[in-house]
Formats: C-alpha cells, sequence, structure tokens
C-alpha cells in the first residue's frame, strides 16, 4: 500500500511540469506511507471510550462510519476525533489520518465489534397459592436487561398454568410447575435463564353429606331419591356398594334415583366428582332399608266340598309368597277334616260339617309373614246307591211283605205315595214290613236318611197284589138223560163272582142257548160242551172252566163220563155217573193209583196226584136189570203252578268284586218229585253267571240282575218263581298316576293329551279345578287341553285338573286332582324365527294370510310384567304396547339385572305403501286409507328412551335375557282363493325373540 501512494504522487509530479507560466512549483507532499489499524473488540460498558489502536500514524485521526453501517454501536464525538461505545454490536468505519506537512492524509477502513457484557444472573421467586380459577399471577423477577419471557420447564405438566402471547400467567389448574425465566439480556447484555417453581393447591370443594334411607315400603318400581344435607358437586355417581344387595333398589348411576325392586338393606356408594383443581371428596355409602310389605294378594277361599273318605283334597290359595303352613284353628272343629300335609294343604275326611283353618304364608324377601283364616264347609256325599225293586204277589191271606230295598248309607223310613189306596197294604213306616189287606197296587216311597255322611236319598217302588186265581172253579162234567127242551142248569162249585156260560160250538146238535137270556135248553142226545166263566170278585180273578155234558139215551144203562179236572190237593170231583140201579162196586183197571181216592156211595173222587188212571165201575143191578159195568176214565192234569213254593228271600245283594260266590235263597214247599232249575237272561247274564242246576252265581259285574226259579213236580206245570240280585258298585280304589305334578312346554296352541291313569274302569271326564279363562286355555270333557297363551304374571304357571272317573259299570265314581305346570318355550317348536333384538327396531312379518274383514290381533308374553297398550286402549290409533323385561349380564344367575321397557306396534301394511300404528292387541282391521284393511300383518319391536327405565339403561355390558319374548299372530284359518277354513280364531304364527344388548 505504501507503494502504491508513493506512485500516485510520482505522476501528480510529473504532470505538472513545463509550465513556464506557472507560479514557481512547491514541493509535493509525499504520499503518506499509510496506517494500520487492527479490529476492535470491546466488551460493552455504558458510554466507554475507544481507543483504536493505529499505527503508522502521521497527523490526526478522525473517524467516520461507512456508508451503510450501523451508526446505533459506537458514537462518535463532534469533532470526530473520538469513539464511545452506544450499544453492543459490529459495525464498520473509516478512520483518516491528516497527514503533516510532508505527507497527505491516509485512510484506512477497520471494524469494531461491541460484545455483550456479562451481567448478574435473575432473581426469581417461588409462587405459591390457593387454586383461582382465571386467577392472573405476577412472578417477582429481578435482574432483568433484556425482554423476559416465561415458559415450562421440561416435562412440566401443561394443566396448572396457562402462559399467553405477553407472557402472562393464568391459574387452570392445581398442582406444581417448574417456569424457565428467560431474559434475553437485551441489546447489550448476555441471556439469562433461571427456573422457579409455581405451586398452586386444589381449592377446597363443597359437598353434601348423605344420609340413610330406612324403613321404606315395598312398592314395586316406586322411586326413592338419595337423602342428604348440602350441596352435592355437579357430577355424582351412585351405583351399589360391591356384595351389596341387588335385589333391593336399582340405582340409577348419575341421579341416584332408585327404582325399588324388592325388600331388605343395601348400601349404595356415592362418588362425588370434585371440579377440576378441588379437592376430592372422600366416598360415602348410605343404606337402604326396604320394610317388607304386607302380601295383601294373599286370599284363601272358602271351601265347601263333599265328603269322600278314599280321597284327599287341597285348599285353594293365591297370592303366595313363601312357604305355607296350615292347621286347624284352634277352638274350631277337628273331627271334620284331618290336615294330611300342612305345607301343600292336602286333607283328608273326618266327617261332615264345618270347621276353620289358618293358612300362615311366611313369606319371602319381599313379604311379611300373613295368616287368613278361612271355612270349611264339607257336606254329606251324595248318595244315588239306593236301590228299591218293585213288589209283585198273588193275594194270599194273613199275607207279610218285605221291602226289596238295597245300597242304603243310613235309617230306611217308608212311606206311601199320596194319590196311594190305604186299604191295599198296612205299611210299618219304620220297617217297611206289609200285610196285605186286599188286592190292588200302591207306591212306596223309601227314604234313606243318609246317616252322618250321605245326603238323604229316596226310590219309590210299586207294590202290586195280584188277585188269586180260582184255580178250584170248576163245573163238573155230567151226564143227564134226555128230556126234550127240557132247561140244563149247570152246577158250579168254588165259584166267587157271578157266573156266566156259553155252549161251545154252536150247541153239537145238544144244547140251544137263548141269545139274550142265555138259557140252555136240551134239544137232542150226545155229548155237548159248555164253556162257564166266574166273573171272580175283588180277591179273585175271572176263571173259566170247560166241561161236557153227555146227554143219554133213556135205555136206563149204567152211563159213567170220563172225569177231567186240574189238580188241586184234595179237591173233590163229582163222578159223572147215570143208570145206576144197584150197588156199586170199584176196581182198578189200569193207570197210577194215587191219583184219586174214589167215594162210590156218594159218588165223588178225592184229588190226590196229577196222573191217569181207569177205574172199571160194576152196577149190580137189581132183579130187573142185569148187572152192568162201565170204565171210570180219570185224568188229573198238573195244576198251573205251585201256590206252596216259596223262597227264602227275593233279593240278595252284594258289593261288585269279581268272582265273588253268590248263593241262591232257599226254596220251601217244593211239591212231589220236585226238580229245580235256574234261568237267567241275557242282560241278567252280564251281572252274574249262573248255575242252573244249584242256582250258585259268580259276581260278574255291578248291576241288577232277574233269576227265576223254576220247579219241575208231578202235580205242577212249570212253577216259576223270581229272585233279584242286587250288586252295588264297589268302592273306587284310587286313579292313581305316576307323576301328580306334570310339566309341558308351552307354544301357542299346543294341544296336551291326558296322562294316562291306572285303576281307571269306566269314562273319564276333565274339567280345571280352579277356573281358567279361556283366553288362555281350553279343556275338553275328554282331557284335551289347548293352551291358547301363557298365563299373565302374577298368574298361577299351572293348570290345576281334575279328573272324574265314572267307575264305569262297577265301581262308583272317583276324582283326582293333578297339576299341570307350564316350562318355557323353547326354540325347535315350530316358530317362524328365533330373532335377536339388539336395541335397534325389529320387524316382524307374519306369513299368515288373514281373510277380509277377520278377527287379527298379537300378542307378547316373556317379560317381567304384562304387555299393556298406551293408555290402556287396545284400539288407540298411533298407540302402542309397553312390556317390562329384565335383562342381566349373567342371567343364568340373575347378576348384572335392569329392567328395560320393550315398545311393540302392529305396523301392519297397507296397499299404498303406508302403514298402520295401533297397539298389539288391537282388532280394528279397517285402518288402512280408505278403510281398507293391511295387505300384511307386521310387528315393529324398539326401544325408546322416554320409555320407563330405559333412561337409567346406561351402565356398560353385553346384557341378555334368561327366556325368551313370545309374539304371536291369531287369526282365524285362511287360505289363498277366498276360501275360508272352518276354526275359531287360534295361533298362526309365533317368533321368538332373545334380547342382546351390548351398551358401550
Amino acid at each position: 500500500m505504501r507503494y502504491f501512494i508513493l506512485l500516485f504522487t510520482l505522476l501528480l509530479t510529473a504532470c505538472g511540469g513545463g509550465d513556464s507560466d506557472s507560479p514557481a512549483p512547491q514541493a509535493e507532499k509525499l504520499a503518506h506511507p499509510g496506517i494500520q489499524i487492527q479490529e476492535l473488540v470491546q466488551t460493552y460498558a455504558p458510554d466507554q471510550r475507544l481507543t483504536p489502536a493505529i499505527t503508522g500514524k502521521l497527523g490526526s485521526i478522525s473517524y467516520q462510519l461507512v456508508n451503510g453501517a450501523p451508526a446505533d454501536v459506537v458514537k462518535i464525538s463532534a469533532d470526530k476525533q473520538y469513539l464511545t461505545i452506544l450499544n453492543a454490536g459490529t459495525t464498520e468505519l473509516i478512520a483518516t489520518d491528516s497527514g503533516n506537512s510532508q505527507t497527505k492524509p491516509a485512510s484506512q477502513h477497520f471494524s469494531i465489534s461491541i460484545d455483550k457484557a456479562p451481567r448478574s444472573p435473575l432473581l426469581t421467586n417461588d409462587i405459591s397459592q390457593d387454586y383461582v380459577a382465571g386467577a392472573k399471577l405476577s412472578p417477582s423477577i429481578g435482574g432483568v436487561k433484556g425482554t423476559l419471557s416465561l415458559s415450562l420447564a421440561e416435562n412440566q405438566s401443561t394443566d396448572v398454568v396457562s402462559i399467553d402471547a405477553q407472557g402472562k400467567l393464568t391459574v387452570i389448574g392445581s398442582g406444581s410447575v417448574n417456569l424457565l425465566a428467560k431474559d434475553d439480556g437485551g441489546r447489550n447484555y448476555q441471556a439469562d435463564t433461571r427456573e422457579f417453581k409455581v405451586s398452586i393447591s386444589p381449592a377446597e370443594t363443597a359437598f353434601a353429606t348423605y344420609q340413610a334411607i330406612t324403613n321404606k315400603p315395598l312398592i314395586f318400581g316406586g322411586k326413592l331419591l338419595p337423602v342428604y344435607s348440602g350441596t352435592p358437586t355437579t357430577e355424582v355417581h351412585y351405583q351399589l356398594v360391591a356384595g351389596a344387595d341387588t335385589q333391593v333398589v336399582q340405582v340409577h348411576p348419575t341421579t341416584g334415583a332408585m327404582n325399588i325392586l324388592g325388600a331388605g338393606e343395601t348400601q349404595v356408594e356415592v362418588q362425588q366428582v370434585a371440579p377440576a383443581n378441588h379437592t376430592q371428596v372422600p366416598v360415602q355409602r348410605f343404606s337402604v332399608q326396604i320394610d317388607k310389605a304386607q302380601n295383601l294378594t294373599f286370599k284363601a277361599s272358602d271351601v265347601t266340598t263333599r265328603f269322600d273318605a278314599e280321597k284327599t283334597a287341597s285348599f285353594d290359595v293365591t297370592g303366595v309368597q313363601g312357604k305355607l303352613h296350615y292347621a286347624i284353628k284352634a277352638g274350631a272343629a277337628e273331627d271334620v277334616i284331618s290336615i294330611t300335609d300342612a305345607e301343600q294343604g292336602e286333607f283328608s275326611f273326618q266327617g261332615v260339617g264345618e270347621t276353620e283353618v289358618e293358612v300362615t304364608d311366611a313369606g319371602n324377601h319381599n313379604y311379611l309373614s300373613a295368616t287368613r283364616t278361612f271355612k270349611v264347609k264339607v257336606e254329606a256325599m251324595i248318595a244315588s246307591s239306593l236301590q228299591a225293586l218293585n213288589i209283585d204277589s198273588q193275594y194270599q191271606a194273613n199275607q207279610t211283605l218285605s221291602p226289596q230295598v238295597a245300597g242304603a248309607k243310613g235309617t230306611l223310613s217308608y212311606r206311601l205315595t199320596a194319590t196311594s189306596a190305604t186299604d191295599v197294604v198296612t205299611l210299618d213306616t219304620k220297617t217297611g214290613q206289609m200285610q196285605v189287606l186286599k188286592p190292588g197296587t200302591v207306591e212306596v216311597i223309601v227314604t234313606d236318611d243318609g246317616g252322618e255322611l250321605w245326603t238323604s236319598q229316596t226310590q219309590q217302588f210299586t207294590v202290586s197284589i195280584d188277585k188269586q186265581d180260582n184255580d178250584l172253579f170248576v163245573v163238573e162234567n155230567s151226564r143227564v138223560d134226555f128230556a126234550a127242551n127240557a132247561p140244563f142248569v149247570p152246577q158250579p162249585s168254588h165259584s166267587q163272582g157271578q157266573v156266566s156260560y156259553q155252549v161251545d160250538n154252536g150247541g153239537d146238535g145238544v144244547f140251544s142257548q137263548d141269545a139274550y137270556t142265555k138259557a140252555i135248553t136240551i134239544v137232542g142226545a150226545g155229548r155237548g160242551w159248555i164253556t162257564a166263566t166266574d166273573a171272580g170278585n175283588e180277591f179273585y180273578h175271572p176263571a173259566s172252566s170247560r166241561f161236557f155234558v153227555d146227554v143219554a139215551p133213556l135205555n136206563g144203562s149204567l152211563q159213567i163220563s170220563s172225569v177231567r179236572s186240574q189238580y188241586a190237593p184234595n179237591k173233590t170231583l163229582t163222578i159223572p155217573l147215570t143208570g145206576a140201579i144197584g150197588s156199586l162196586s170199584l176196581k182198578l183197571h189200569s193207570g197210577q193209583s194215587d191219583v184219586v181216592s174214589v167215594d162210590l156211595a156218594n159218588k165223588t173222587l178225592t184229588v190226590k196226584n196229577a196222573g191217569n188212571v181207569t177205574y172199571l165201575v160194576t152196577d149190580s143191578g137189581d132183579a130187573g136189570h142185569v148187572p152192568q159195568s162201565a170204565e171210570l176214565n180219570v185224568v188229573i192234569d198238573k195244576g198251573s203252578e205251585n201256590p206252596e213254593l216259596v223262597l227264602s228271600s227275593e233279593l240278595i245283594s252284594a258289593v261288585y268284586s269279581a268272582g265273588t260266590k253268590l248263593k241262591a235263597p232257599g226254596v220251601s214247599g217244593r211239591g212231589i218229585d220236585s226238580q229245580l232249575s235256574y234261568y237267567a237272561d241275557t242282560i241278567s247274564s252280564k251281572v252274574v253267571s249262573l248255575n242252573d242246576t244249584t242256582g250258585e252265581m259268580t259276581v260278574l259285574a255291578a248291576g241288577t240282575a232277574k233269576v227265576t226259579v223254576i220247579e219241575q213236580s208231578r202235580n205242577y206245570e212249570r212253577t216259576r218263581r223270581d229272585f233279584n240280585v242286587s250288586v252295588a258298585k264297589a268302592a273306587h280304589p284310587g286313579l292313581s298316576l305316576d307323576e301328580i305334578t306334570q310339566s309341558v312346554v308351552y307354544y301357542p296352541d299346543r294341544k296336551v293329551l291326558p296322562p294316562e291313569f291306572t285303576n281307571a274302569f269306566g269314562n273319564l271326564t276333565y274339567a280345571f279345578g280352579l277356573q281358567v279363562s279361556p283366553e288362555y286355555a281350553e279343556l275338553t270333557s275328554t282331557g284335551e287341553l289347548t293352551l291358547h297363551a301363557y298365563p299373565r304374571s302374577g298368574d298361577n304357571d299351572y293348570f290345576d285338573i281334575i279328573v272324574t272317573d265314572d267307575g264305569g259299570n262297577n265301581y262308583q265314581s272317583t276324582s283326582l286332582n293333578y297339576k299341570l305346570f307350564l316350562k318355557d318355550i323353547e326354540p325347535g317348536l315350530g316358530e317362524e324365527a328365533s330373532l335377536t333384538f339388539d336395541g335397534s327396531e325389529l320387524q316382524l312379518v307374519s306369513p299368515a294370510e288373514v281373510a277380509a274383514g277377520d278377527v287379527t290381533y298379537f300378542t307378547a308374553i316373556g317379560g317381567r310384567s304384562d304387555a299393556v297398550s298406551k293408555d290402556g286402549d287396545d284400539e288407540l290409533s298411533g298407540g302402542y304396547t309397553t312390556m317390562l323385561t329384565q335383562v342381566c349380564t349373567d342371567p343364568d344367575n340373575y347378576k348384572g339385572c335392569t329392567f328395560i321397557t320393550l315398545r311393540l306396534q302392529n305396523t301392519s301394511l297397507c296397499s299404498d305403501g303406508s302403514r298402520v300404528a295401533y297397539p298389539l292387541a288391537s282388532s280394528s282391521r279397517y285402518t288402512c286409507p280408505g278403510l281398507s284393511q293391511p295387505v300384511s300383518s307386521e310387528v315393529s319391536v324398539s326401544m325408546h328412551s322416554e320409555d320407563p327405565y330405559n333412561a337409567w339403561f346406561v351402565n356398560p355390558g353385553r346384557f341378555k335375557t334368561l327366556k325368551p319374548i313370545v309374539v304371536t299372530h291369531f287369526a282365524k284359518p285362511y287360505r289363498s282363493g277366498d276360501m275360508v277354513e272352518a276354526g275359531d280364531v287360534q295361533a298362526r304364527a309365533w317368533w321368538l325373540i332373545n334380547l342382546d344388548i351390548t351398551k358401550e
């Protein structure tokens, strides 16, 4: 550089020479050899003078800034001779040496760097105060040189304070954080960072104190609210204490409202959530006590029944909550019934009368013990066993008759009916013995008072006393000598009434008879036949006798006519003998010698036996007549019947027992050479089998048999005597059933056949023991049970059925009660589908067609309570049906259970695409626009938060039902093409709906 300045000076000198007119040249200054200035680096000190280190200086130094260089780093004095520090920084200056007399000025660029000055550290103060939301904090920081900034230290929470763009601190939470205070030192000082702590203590939280809830009545579904003092925090959580009884109340998790589920005591845990940055509230617990309720539905109905020694019966008690105990009330009659099972309420019969029974329901978890008293009236058994047989007898003087009565249960009494004659028999009202007065017919009423155990019973029987047969009435054959137009007057014997005569065969040329007077006149010789008729009287039937009259010619010879008569013991007959002149003698000619005894002197025969005999009668004549003989032919026909034949009894009574042997009654008054045989008609042979020789009988069946005893003897035709055999029905040994309690799985319109019984002897009939609405089930008399619907909530889930065996022909009737329990429906029994409801709307479309105008409706069962139409109106347009049901996280063990409400609605489709909206039970048909009926039958299933309990259904988990909801479509049978099948409304389709709802 120095060389450059020198060269420049020489050039200037050379150019200025040679002009003679110029002033005298002066000496040219020399070029400055140049100055050297080191770069100046200085630490900032306010207003400190700077002295650059300059070498080669020949004159005075002046400073100026390089154009564009920072002007705020150093300050140049007014005379430009001095430099003082303004600020830290770097700038560039030109230093100019003015030179001296020999040298020219010279300038040199140089830079000055002012470093930031060291500084004292920042002084910070920690901050500690209680939480106040939005409070502004003013940190105290000393020694700040420049711009101060605040920030969170590394890994510090951002929830305690916030720092805005201006570095302002605002309290947003509680806790402790470390902040960094950063001072950048400004322009002239070095930066510094210091850490300080901000501690915000949580604010005290105001909270409520909860109190126990005690002695609350049990009202299912009733709502209780928590009881507390103070003010709860804005967020409170309620739940049952772990292990506490879950069947007392259901707790809403946020409101704490408690739905009463049952009686008992449980504990609720309350967690009041403190607001942010407030002290935590301790968990509290309070007890909830629900008193057991009075069982107001517990009812015991009075019992009126009939005595049956072979049967046990049971009491009718409803609304039972716990274990039952039955006992005869103190002081009540103990001889009417005997309680055989004090828990099941079964009793046997001891007698007839009234007593009182106390039944105590021990209660259960929810209900107090309760006692009811009811009356038991045991009425006498209805007696229908009394049998009285009609009595048919023929009049005999001084005859005594005994009534033929069987099947009496108590004491008998007798009386004549009001219309019966009182002069036929005299009647002993106690024994029924009758003394016959005369023939006739009376009606006798026999009354059985039934004794202590049976109702009275009455039967009426007829006593017919027939007139006697006048077997002695006879007009003997006779012989007369001819006398022209002589009147003939027959001579009857043993007549009882007026006797009339009728000439037979027109008189045979022997007799003529006046048509009006009936007088008989002899008109010729020969044999004429005449029939005599005895009109009888009040004691005898009319009788007739046919006889002949031999009109002999007048030759005076011995003539004897044959004798023929009917056997009657010691009956006297006249020998029809004429023309006897001398003495008569007798000799047996042929036949049986014991038929008659002959009295020739009186010309009479005395009947001894039936038979035939011929005697030779000889007239010795006299001096004018020669002896003459004639045959006396005697024929004694058998009597019509043996009047002496009597049975020792006309009624044999027995109680049915197959194979029992019965002996025939004794027989007295038998005739000579008597042989007996026994006969029973076809109907009677069904009751007893009969030995036709001995009369021994073997019982085959109950009933009445008539047995005829037939006597055949020498003197009588077949004599018949009847006796009756009354085989009463045996006491029934009782129906029996292997399982007295039956069970069957329910599905709509299921038909259940009756069980098989042993010891059934007759026709079985069936009836409900307790009244059952046809809406639920129908029972035919043959025992076929049709299950239309499952019983409503609270109704019995069983049917009490009485089966009665009429006993058939051989046994008395008896009854047996058995129970048929319904088990919950199972899949696979004919349902349309088994569906899952997950909380989203579910649509059911029935495949069943419905004829125009036919009734159709839906039902739903299986919930915790019955399905209910909105506002109780089944036909409410826009209405729907709700059903309360229970879902559990562990349904098999009833854990984690809660109530929800399903909404079911008839949403059948109309032809225009619109849908109806009615409750399930609606049977309205013309519900579509234009009064048309739906083209399909449909149901929607849904959940709505406004329905009961659904607002509380918030706890997370997977909730299921233990058993499905059953939706059934009912309608009459119908097939397409307008073919309507016969039948009433019936279940046409059904669905099983299982609930499986997941709450996140």
